[in-house]
């Protein structure tokens, strides 16, 4: 895969990741857990702390997408620098 392609995928799940995360932590005022029997049991989430709403998977997305740019970006910079140093 080419560090363009590499740097790109990385920057498009961290602009996903971060919109879900956005939009799930204004969004979920409660935590819905299905149980076997197929009720649902549900959490309220008052003490509104980042920890007690990030259940979902936007955040670990973005994470991954900033660790992919940022390895994409020190591919690119090291091919750049290649160059340079063979330009002179």
């Amino acid at each position: 895969m080419s560090a363009q392609l590499q740097a790109s995928l990385g920057l498009l799940a961290l602009l996903l990741g971060g919109l879900k995360t956005w939009l799930h932590m204004g969004t979920v005022p409660v935590l819905s857990l299905p149980t076997c029997s197929g009720e649902m049991i549900e959490i309220g989430l008052g003490s509104r702390s980042f920890f007690a709403q990030a259940h979902c998977w936007g955040c670990y997305v973005f994470v991954a997408g900033l660790a992919i740019s940022v390895l994409a970006m020190s591919r690119l910079w090291s091919q750049r620098r290649s160059v340079a140093v063979r330009m002179d």
